[in-house]
């Protein structure tokens, strides 16, 4: 056995080519043990799984490489070369995981299975079972339009993960997994394995805006029993992926990223956040992320006429917006119909040319942005024509009714969309905000000499990600937004390469608490677009909606306005909603809160996320509270949604701050606000139901 010591995780390699990793403090000192499960699997049609070891891939060769190892293995019956690349992150508990198979035979080999990665002696400790641990806790992070990031805990039992009997085949599986391109619509492809009682943690994350699986797995029955967690994002049983891997050729699975640290849930979120900081492709603006206003959440939602417009550009400025980005209802084809083929829309831009409202923009101080579906458009438009298959297709149908999505393999595909992002460049827009509102099923098929479906769905998602690259290299100075009907395909393959993550549509505000803190366990705070709607307009009151005397007293307390604010503070603040006809206390408040934003958000950018009062779940009347954690400061949010009559708040801190640590309220300015905070607590009294307070803690 080989160890290496990577920050405070030790990985040990087995002479058979199988690995693992734990604290150094713990496998750094043990004798030899085993590992149980191959750390990856293929399947070749027609033959078993092939794992390592014995009749399979054998190892041959372990080549250091600054931070981390190349490991390759041969399986002779096959003719099959392995690597395995693992990769360690500098300053965190995570090593990045990459396999790549290569055909050495003379033959075509059908691979209907190429796993990620498998981690296994999760949950271990040496004095007892995994099973018989009473403080063992699953995590696993559900999604849906609208309520994005929801964190839930079980038990491994709860899940059918125990043991049943003495014969050491036995297995039970538990399988979040995703079909089709919106990634994270079901699922974030990511879990973590808890140990309440020791505080060890490991977590494992897969990537690719296509099917996915993470499996949790318990094995051995009561005599060998282990828990282990694999990845895939290539497998024929989780939506039909399958590669004829040709002679000579070499084939990539989707990448993993996993770990083992100490200090619970938070660990995993800090670990997984830094590795994601130092794998963006991205540069991030020095000072931290611009102010956006979008016009559309809560706001004119698609009416974009001057009449409607200017005046909310003039107020976004006042506010102190950096960016102000028009969103949807701007474009038509030819016909008038739909997106695609990126026109102004007449009926819209009759009175005043898109380049004129983006001069306006720039007059008021901001960048001038606007929305785009660069991956869609409708069957009329003139792009979809362009060659024979420059829409992606299933089984030679288009896939879509209302919509086809454009097919970025082909050149004349790029250089129409090229030609459409120019000439809004050419007009000033600096800022593109990306949708992506339709799922390719279980994907296409005309985009590469194959016919998996599954693997069209890759090879289409990473000529998209080429597209993207190809647009920072034209234009250095542009800033691209990710969003996918909210967060529904944000996952990190997707977000290296995008500035910001819009990470819901959700249009209640108090539920944006819950989705906003389970969301920044997945991606760093400033990545995460928080909606903050002042004033809001309600879907379907686009059109002259002007707020009557019964709404302006439901405002006038700026409480409704202080809460969107506080959730912006949290994240990168991504300000909408009719502020250019609330009334002078509210905008007092917004001006307030965009102030507060700027002062942090560089600080904002090494921060990592905390749980005082633990994760709040979307729906749930309790108190809530969230906190983004640095070297020197805790920012810290506190929402009352137990409703009215609700008695004070205390909140125990001490596992973030010191003793002398001291608070500050900082918004909203309320003179009637009373805390106290000393020995790590703080006190509030909060009654009134819907308040939300944003504090500093000196460190």
């Amino acid at each position: 056995m080989k160890r290496y010591f990577w920050g405070d995780m030790c990985l040990a390699v087995l002479p058979n080519g199988k690995f693992v990793a734990g604290l150094s403090d713990e496998f750094g000192e043990m004798a030899e043990f085993s590992v149980k499960r191959a750390n990856f699997e293929v399947n070749v049609a027609g033959g078993p799984a092939v794992e390592l070891g014995g009749n399979g891939f054998l190892l041959k060769e372990i080549a250091e490489r600054g931070d981390g190892l190349l490991l390759k293995y041969f399986y002779r019956r096959e003719e099959l070369w392995a690597e395995v690349e693992l990769s360690h992150i500098p300053g965190t508990n995570v090593i990045v995981q990459s396999n790549r198979i290569k055909n050495a035979g003379k033959e075509t080999k059908k691979i209907t299975r190429f796993s990620s990665a498998s981690v296994d002696h999760v949950l271990y400790r040496e004095d007892r079972k995994w099973y018989a641990n009473t403080e063992a806790r699953i995590h696993i992070c559900h999604s849906k339009w609208q309520g994005e990031g929801q964190w839930r805990t079980y038990k491994p039992a709860e899940l059918g993960l125990y043991p049943g009997s003495v014969h050491k085949a036995e297995r039970a599986a538990y399988k979040i997994q995703s079909v089709g391109s919106w990634a994270t619509g079901n699922f974030y492809p990511m879990t973590v394995a808890e140990d309440r009682e020791s505080g060890c943690v490991w977590y494992l994350e897969t990537e690719g805006a296509n099917n996915w699986y993470i499996k949790l797995c318990a094995y051995g029955g009561y005599a060998e029993s282990d828990f282990s967690m694999e990845a895939s994002g290539c497998d024929e049983g989780n939506g039909g992926w399958h590669y004829d891997l040709k002679p000579d050729e070499t084939y990539r699975a989707q990448r993993a990223f996993w770990g083992v640290a100490k200090g619970g849930f938070e660990a995993a979120a800090k670990n997984l956040n830094a590795f994601k900081r130092a794998d963006c492709t991205v540069k991030y603006p020095s000072g931290g992320m611009p102010l956006v206003f979008n016009d559309y959440m809560n706001c004119v939602w698609l009416d974009q006429r001057p009449a409607t417009l200017f005046p909310l550009i003039d107020r976004a400025a006042q506010a102190g917006c950096e960016i102000f980005c028009i969103d949807g209802g701007w474009c038509e084809n030819e016909h008038g119909e739909g997106l695609g083929d990126w026109m102004p829309a007449k009926a819209v831009y009759r009175e005043c040319a898109l380049e004129e409202v983006a001069g306006k923009i720039r007059a008021k101080g901001m960048i001038p942005g606007i929305w785009l579906e660069l991956e869609t458009c409708t069957p009329t438009a003139a792009g979809a024509e362009i060659c024979g298959e420059a829409v992606l297709k299933r089984y030679h149908n288009r896939i879509g009714r209302e919509k086809w999505f454009y097919n970025f393999c082909r050149d004349e595909v790029r250089e129409y969309l090229l030609g459409k992002v120019d000439a809004l460049y050419r007009m000033g827009f600096r800022y593109i905000k990306n949708d992506y509102n339709h799922s390719l099923g279980i994907g296409c098929t005309n985009n590469y000499a194959g016919d998996s479906a599954a693997e069209g769905m890759i090879r289409s998602h990473d000529a998209f990600l080429n597209f993207i690259e190809e647009l920072y290299r034209r234009y250095p100075d542009l800033r691209l937004e990710n969003c996918g009907s909210g967060g529904l395909r944000s996952e990190n393959k997707t977000l290296r390469h995008f500035l910001l993550q819009s990470i819901s549509d959700q249009e209640r505000y108090e539920n944006n608490p819950s989705i906003l803190m389970g969301s920044i366990a997945a991606l760093p705070p400033e990545k995460a677009g928080i909606w903050v709607y002042p004033y809001p307009a309600a879907y379907g009151d686009d059109k002259d909606f002007l707020p009557d005397r019964k709404y302006m007293e439901h405002m006038a307390d700026g409480k409704q306005t202080a809460f969107n604010l506080v959730c912006g503070l949290m994240g990168t603040m991504y300000l909408s909603g009719r502020i250019d006809l609330c009334d002078e206390h509210n905008l007092s408040l917004v001006r307030q809160g965009a102030v507060l934003y700027k002062k942090n958000r560089k600080e904002i950018m090494h921060s990592s996320p905390v749980y005082p009062t633990g994760v709040h779940n979307i729906n749930e009347k309790e108190l809530c509270s969230f906190g983004l954690l640095t070297d020197t400061k805790l920012f810290l949010a506190v929402w009352n949604l137990r409703g009215a009559g609700a008695e004070g708040v205390r909140i125990d801190l001490k596992r973030w701050v010191k003793e002398e640590s001291r608070a500050v309220c900082c918004f909203p300015e309320r003179e009637d606000i009373k805390y106290r905070f000393g020995n790590g607590e703080l006190e509030m009294e909060v009654l009134e139901d819907g308040a939300a307070f944003y504090l500093e803690i000196l460190l």
